[in-house]
């Protein structure tokens, strides 16, 4: 396997930004790129296959990295774990969920607000209405004297 082969290899093992040719290695890398490296180094630490002074010194490097190439050779040593690429970690979405839980909740009792307004509004005024009546005609608010009579 060329050494070019290697590397693309290497790379990809992390994010699929970086499955290509040799050439890409002169590119910037990203915040998001450079954290996806931090968290695969994290798992490797997590199951013991490195130790603290060798992950602080490649986690060190990554996020000191400015190009691809910089990253080349973090994972030489460290099988691949098969994590998720960066737009599918899941901790990325787990953050996400509680914000869109909480919109779509807002939608909905907005929406069934709105719907129980234009639903009953009309309907308040015929209450009214039938209110104002029966104070008009003495069926509510006059004194029954019958009522009196029962009670003694």
């Amino acid at each position: 396997m060329s050494p070019q082969r290697d590397n693309s290899r290497t790379l990809g093992a992390f994010s699929p930004l970086f499955r290509g040719m040799y050439s890409d290695q002169h590119l910037r890398v990203s915040d998001a790129e450079r954290q996806a490296v931090t968290d695969r180094l994290a798992e490797h630490f997590a199951d013991g296959r490195l130790d603290q002074a060798e992950f602080d010194d490649r986690v060190g490097r990554a996020m000191n990295a400015k190009t691809r190439a910089d990253l080349s050779g973090l994972f030489s040593d460290l099988p691949e774990t098969g994590a998720p690429a960066v737009a599918d970690h899941p901790l990325g979405r787990r953050r996400r969920h509680p914000v869109l839980l909480f919109v779509l909740l807002v939608l909905f009792i907005m929406a069934t607000a709105h719907a129980v307004l234009w639903a009953t509004l009309p309907w308040l005024w015929v209450a009214f209405l039938g209110l104002a009546l029966l104070f008009a005609t003495g069926t509510i608010g006059r004194h029954r004297p019958h009522q009196d009579r029962e009670t003694q």
